[in-house]
């Protein structure tokens, strides 16, 4: 199964609010009708993230958050390259696009799911985390330092704080040769080497997560092995479901 991540950032004159409302309330007609495509949702970062005021303060990250995030997935990569190049509701919804998403600030990434806690639930709030790697590791290294990281999720689910986490692995280089149309998507300079999602009930469980000796302590020392936190960039979203056929 082949995940598109779809990171955006709204054009400069539009609000957040405005952009979230017009991709919510109109454009999200696009994605139901993709023919390859088995599932859609749109990630909307939160209006307050708790996540940026914290990472400002601790000069974190060096990279502009994303206003979110809308993924589609594919049974092949041959499924998704027929539909960005043939099909006429990609075109539609590539039009409707210039109205609210700010393509040179954008970028689409392919990746393939390794789910390492199945949501239980509606889970309506997503950590959404877009990863750098070291500059010592490469693509390979880095996912396999990162697929032994995700115990920590699983111990962190076994005590309840959160309730779903799943690890998106970039195609590594080579795999997508030959394969054009992501370029339509934006041309933002970042390349993430894979993007998490955690999923909560609520703020109020993400926040005790995050203020845990797992996650704050733990967790922190052994991502610093492998990933680059100045060139990584989380953001808490609320999600919107709008195709679900399978996973």
């Amino acid at each position: 199964m082949i995940k598109m991540i779809y990171c955006l950032r709204r054009l400069p004159h539009l609000s957040l609010e405005e952009f979230q409302a017009h991709w919510l309330e109109h454009h999200s007609q696009f994605g139901p009708r993709l023919k390859h495509a088995r599932r859609y949702v749109q990630y909307h970062t939160l209006t307050n993230d708790p996540i940026q005021e914290a990472m400002a303060q601790a000069a974190a990250s060096g990279v502009e958050p994303f206003d979110g995030f809308a993924v589609s997935w594919w049974d092949s990569l041959d499924g998704f390259k027929t539909e960005m190049e043939k099909s006429d509701v990609v075109a539609a919804a590539l039009e409707d696009e210039k109205f609210f998403i700010d393509h040179k600030r954008s970028v689409a990434c392919l990746t393939q799911e390794q789910v390492i806690v199945e949501p239980e639930g509606a889970v309506p709030y997503v950590l959404v985390e877009c990863l750098r790697r070291r500059s010592e590791l490469n693509r390979a290294a880095f996912q396999k330092a990162w697929l032994k990281h995700s115990e920590i999720g699983r111990r962190a689910h076994a005590q309840g704080g959160l309730q779903g986490y799943i690890q998106n692995h970039t195609l590594l280089e080579g795999d997508t040769i030959g394969l054009e149309g992501l370029e339509a998507l934006g041309t933002a300079p970042e390349t993430w080497d894979g993007v998490a999602t955690a999923y909560f009930d609520s703020v109020a469980k993400f926040k005790a997560l995050v203020a845990s000796p797992l996650a704050a302590e733990e967790a922190f020392e052994d991502e610093r092995t492998f990933i680059d936190h100045k060139r990584s960039v989380n953001v808490l979203s609320r999600r919107h479901v709008f195709k679900d056929i399978v996973r």
